[in-house]
């Protein structure tokens, strides 16, 4: 049986491991789950390693690995990937079909099939559904429990858009198409957009009342043509003044704008404003949300749930979630606080989609988990508060956004000391993610170090971490765009071009077969030594007579940690990353045992075993 403890996994590179050809691939996979697992996999028989599990706990300490399936290339890369880290949860990024655009802007519900294997179609894999089944049975085989992206959101004129305008916000633009019209009933706009298509694509008059199934066979007749017909209905909606609202993050929120169309080079798009002088709002017109509240003069009314808007999403996420026997979501954008708009206080009673959502796949699946993609900012109302009302296990936070100094430490004792105190989400230490691996984000990145420091913090501490793909052998100063992961969240004809710091990777290695080793010793929660604002991390986990000890420097006018463990016998220097050996020595007195580690480098990061 295949267990979260299965921690086997080969030395290579991730571009080594892309680059092995099919069968060499499979055979290293048999060789970790068994040629009996093997065949279950290919039958579809595969159960999650979670399945006897009865709480979301699990997440709370899993290290997960974040995968971009257009760095991967293919369904089956995510599993040759997945086959050079012990880490035990993966996280792949949208799968949903883009139209062609950012994975982010999802079109529809099929999957992308820009990520078709042709060696998993030689099995008999000879669809994008059955492949990324197989797939998530083999990563369940390996141990891994897999998650996914769950988007409250599409590509503003999408299919699920043409199909379905009434669960969407919908702007009245004036005749000049420069504004919008204002005084105007917000809540019948998405069914004069579902009479304009009835006449001006000449479909029965029923049609808005058949199932979806039956409406998409009447609007999108022609399957090789489906680009250029989500063109010709965008032409159409927009002539006739309507425009679906956008994407709006940050506060202020509201009132968005409507501010004219843009035309440039053959392309043509809505810009929107928010009337706020100090706003810090991002505006992201290429996405359009849906319309779980009731709008009033313009803002969404927390617990006004638009109940068809809502069934519709949660049913299509739990559709998906257990078509392909997922083990936890990722809520895309889950730091948008809509049914408040930043104008009111948040509380308990406040209705939450997620919240409905986890619920609805925890009556089958009691162990499915919720990682929030959600910071803990100034722009937040009561956002402890928020994410309680959402129920997450997991939010990402900010700290891959910090050099490793004071506001690092200041960041990682907020999590420690109030965030779990007060949340019942656990704060993640966020490595890096393919999301904000940016030019403008490098210089975050340039110590070496400072990297293997981040990487050891993340995997060693018993809260979850998360780290994107390509982090293991990143270079210190990327010189190309399609060096930097973020790219890749548009579609490219240039494949992602993984960088060659071996050193980075060769430490990662190290601590992994060190976390592999200590897997079961580390889960015991852990105790700090020093106070947690100081700049030398030192902590320690106790099991079975045995105490592992680890310690980071960030420190740079300090050397020395002193610690104090009692009825201590010896000490075993077991990881350093540094070219020099730290020194343990000890020195006892009348009242305790002082264990101390002399010449603690800068950047350095250490673990003992002592007994």
């Amino acid at each position: 049986m295949a267990n979260l403890e299965l921690k086997k996994f080969i030395k290579l590179t991730p571009k080594d491991s892309l680059d092995l050809d099919f069968k060499l691939s499979a055979d290293y996979v048999i060789d970790l789950i068994g040629h009996e697992n093997w065949q279950k996999a290919l039958e579809f028989k595969i159960k999650s390693p979670l399945s006897n599990k009865k709480t979301t706990d699990w997440i709370k300490s899993s290290k997960i690995v974040g995968i971009n399936p257009r760095i991967t290339r293919t369904y089956w890369g995510i599993v040759k990937y997945a086959l050079t880290f012990p880490e035990n949860a993966i996280h792949i990024m949208p799968l949903f079909d883009t139209g062609d655009g950012s994975i982010y802007v999802q079109n529809s519900w099929k999957l992308n099939k820009e990520f078709y294997d042709y060696d998993l179609e030689s099995l008999g894999f000879d669809s994008c559904e059955k492949q990324l089944k197989f797939v998530i049975n083999v990563l369940h085989a390996m141990g891994k429990a897999v998650g996914f992206d769950a988007l409250a959101h599409t590509d503003n004129f999408s299919e699920i858009v043409i199909l379905n305008p009434t669960l969407f916000e919908w702007f009245k633009l004036t005749p000049d198409k420069k504004s919008q019209v204002i005084d105007v009933d917000t809540q019948v706009l998405g069914h004069d957009v579902e009479n304009l298509l009835t006449e001006k694509l000449n479909l029965p008059q029923n049609t808005f009342s058949l199932s979806e199934d039956e409406r998409y066979k009447l609007i999108f007749p022609d399957s090789n043509n489906l680009y250029n017909r989500r063109l010709e209905i965008r032409k159409i909606i927009r002539d006739n003044g309507y425009e679906p609202a956008p994407v709006v993050e940050h506060s202020p929120m509201r009132p968005i704008k409507f501010a004219g169309i843009k035309h440039s080079d053959g392309e043509d798009w809505a810009v929107y404003k928010i009337d706020d002088i100090s706003t810090i709002a991002k505006i992201f017109g290429a996405i359009t949300p849906y319309k779980f509240y009731m709008i009033k003069n313009g803002y969404p009314v927390k617990n006004t749930f638009d109940k068809k808007v809502v069934d519709y999403f949660i049913n299509k996420i739990y559709d998906f979630q257990n078509e392909y026997d997922f083990d936890f979501l990722r809520a895309d954008m889950a730091h948008n606080q809509v049914a408040h708009s930043h104008n009111e206080e948040k509380d308990q009673v406040c209705e939450e989609v997620w919240k409905i959502l986890k619920e609805k796949i925890n009556t089958s699946k009691p162990y499915f988990a919720t990682f929030a993609e959600a910071f803990w900012g100034d722009y937040y109302i009561n956002g402890i508060q928020d994410m309680n009302n959402k129920d997450f296990d997991v939010v990402l936070g900010n700290l891959n956004f910090e050099f490793l100094n004071n506001t690092f430490i200041r960041k990682l004792n907020y999590y420690i000391n109030e965030i779990t105190k007060k949340c019942s989400a656990s704060p993640c230490i966020a490595i890096y993610t393919n999301d904000m691996d940016l030019p403008e984000h490098k210089d975050i990145f340039k110590s070496q170090e400072a990297n293997e420091c981040r990487y050891f913090i993340g995997l060693f501490m018993n809260f979850p971490s998360y780290m994107g793909i390509g982090y293991e052998t990143k270079n210190l100063s990327p010189e190309l765009e399609c060096e930097y992961s973020n790219y890749y969240v548009k579609n490219q004809a240039k494949p992602y071009k993984f960088g060659e710091n071996l050193t980075t990777f060769n430490q990662i290695f190290r601590m992994r077969e060190l976390y592999a080793k200590y897997y079961d010793f580390i889960q015991n929660g852990f105790d700090f030594i020093e106070q947690i604002n100081s700049k030398i991390l030192c902590w320690k986990y106790s099991y079975n007579n045995k105490i592992l000890l680890f310690a980071v420097n960030l420190d740079e006018n300090q050397t020395t940690v002193r610690t104090y463990i009692s009825k201590w016998n010896k000490a075993k220097l077991v990881y350093t990353n540094s070219a020099y050996l730290s020194l343990a020595q000890a020195i006892e007195n009348d009242e305790s045992e002082d264990f101390r580690i002399e010449e603690l480098y800068l950047g350095e990061c250490v673990i003992y075993e002592i007994e």
